[in-house]
């Protein structure tokens, strides 16, 4: 698995939220095939409540990273102790493939795992955004395939 760094923002109680948006994005890069990744949970009401950011190195394709990068929010949620969670993401293919339960060979193993992970929510959707709406989780994403190909290279 590929390093994951969590940061939470202290001034906000989670158990206090109803439900949480999670938008998330990954970055990729097709030479060094490292990936980057970064989430932020929001509650309804915009307020930010936790965010992290993950690398991977040997990342076969821009799909696969963005199937990480949904693994490692859910990771992250679970931990965050979170119960409710909205899955936003730019990415129709992987909503497309979550939502059906098809599992490509690609994908196999990692949407298996997202399937699995999504069993530990009492609510969980996954929903397809603009770019445009995400870009704070595409400037976490950024900068963690930013900072893992200086640190590596």
């Amino acid at each position: 698995m590929g390093d994951l760094d969590s940061k939470e923002l202290p001034d906000l109680r989670k158990q206090d939220m109803d439900a949480i948006g999670d938008f998330y994005q990954s970055a990729w890069n097709h030479t060094t095939f490292k990936a980057g990744c970064g989430w932020i949970f929001i509650t309804q009401q915009d307020e930010h409540l936790h965010q992290g950011t993950a690398t991977f190195d040997y990342t076969s394709s821009a799909l696969v990273a963005e199937a990480l990068a949904i693994r490692s929010a859910l990771l992250s949620a679970l931990e965050a102790g979170f119960t409710r969670i909205c899955i936003k993401t730019d990415c129709q293919a992987l909503v497309a493939i979550i939502n059906s339960k098809n599992h490509p060979k690609d994908l196999y193993g990692i949407s298996r795992d997202i399937e699995h992970l999504s069993l530990s929510f009492d609510c969980i959707v996954f929903s397809y955004v603009p770019r445009n709406s995400n870009s704070l989780a595409d400037s976490l994403a950024k900068s963690a395939l930013y900072l893992a190909s200086t640190n590596y290279s």
